[in-house]
């Protein structure tokens, strides 16, 4: 089943960064059409670019963790709340 797993884990990313990319080449012509400068396009399709790999990154390593289990503990009742120690007051 692990083999199954890591696939769609794989697929998974792979859908992501390919999203992203889309996105990417989305900026790049309303850059273009709006006429921005090509240093400046650059500047910003490059820190997208950084952006997208730390994206892709950070879902993949989000991917790999495993699901963590959580087990609600039972509600401490009121006499038992009240058994434990006082809390001495200033007067």
């Amino acid at each position: 089943m692990s083999g199954v797993r890591a696939k769609l884990q794989t697929m998974a990313a792979e859908s992501t960064a390919v999203v992203l990319a889309e996105r990417i080449d989305a900026l790049a012509a309303a850059l273009n059409a709006a006429g921005v400068a090509p240093e400046r396009s650059s500047g910003l399709l490059a820190a997208a670019a950084a952006a997208t790999m730390h994206a892709v990154t950070l879902a993949a390593l989000l991917e790999e963790q495993p699901r963590a289990t959580v087990v609600a503990k039972p509600p401490v009742e009121a006499s038992a709340r009240r058994a434990a120690a006082p809390v001495p007051l200033a007067a």
